[in-house]
């Protein structure tokens, strides 16, 4: 059943000017899901309803919206620097959470370079692999190994390593060439109840050895 709009007719123009990601754009402007607010755990909207945030702003309000010390931070940030770019000038507050996330991280980690998305963290560890072959002279190294159904974000080179069909056919003309995809390991049949270390799907592990031992490791970029 279609959710009714609460907005009158003449708002639908309005709705236009907004186009939303993954998002049949058009049944939305016919039957659209409105956020005035958001406290915790819920959002609020304009007739006074209150769902429950089941996706955590899609994963980025793990510890609920609003909350006061995130906003405290934010207001006392935006009060001393607002933003300063990042090309031939870093601010301290960049070093400052650089450095905390690399304290965080696993070992060998050593170095933080910030993005806006995931899909724009997948774009740029794809450039820096192409890059850091052509540094070392490995100039052949450009193909990447996805995996089928895999997401890897939106933007092109994302959608080149991902695996779905979905998010890949309007745009196959004009994706990355030099990739090959790993078979997907989800398999209800096998491992539906299956605890720990699956008992099935070992073969799958071949087929990565298969893409290396076709298309030379010597010619791979990442994986």
């Amino acid at each position: 059943m279609k959710q009714q709009s609460i907005l009158p007719e003449e708002h639908y123009r309005e709705l236009e000017a907004l186009w939303l990601p993954f998002t049949a754009n058009r049944d939305f402007i016919q039957s659209p899901r409105i956020i005035e607010s958001a406290s915790g755990f819920h959002y609020q909207t304009p007739d006074d309803r209150t769902i429950l945030d089941s996706f955590s702003g899609l994963w980025t309000s793990g510890l609920g919206h609003c909350h006061p010390q995130i906003v405290k931070a934010v207001q006392e940030q935006v009060a001393s620097l607002d933003y300063s770019m990042g090309f031939q000038a870093a601010s301290s507050i960049a070093i400052s959470a650089a450095e905390k996330l690399i304290e965080l991280a696993p070992d060998g980690f050593t170095h933080a370079f910030f993005t806006n998305s995931g899909s724009e963290s997948v774009d740029t560890a794809l450039k820096i692999a192409l890059g850091y072959h052509q540094l070392t002279g490995e100039t052949q190294r450009t193909r990447f190994v996805g995996r089928e159904k895999g997401y890897h974000g939106c933007n092109f080179g994302g959608t080149s390593v991902g695996g779905i069909p979905a998010n890949r056919e309007q745009f196959a003309a004009g994706l990355l060439a030099n990739v090959d995809h790993l078979p997907h390991t989800l398999d209800h049949e096998h491992n539906a109840f299956t605890r720990g270390q699956p008992q099935w799907g070992e073969h799958l592990a071949d087929k990565l050895e298969e893409i290396v031992s076709k298309q030379g490791a010597h010619n791979i970029a990442a994986v």
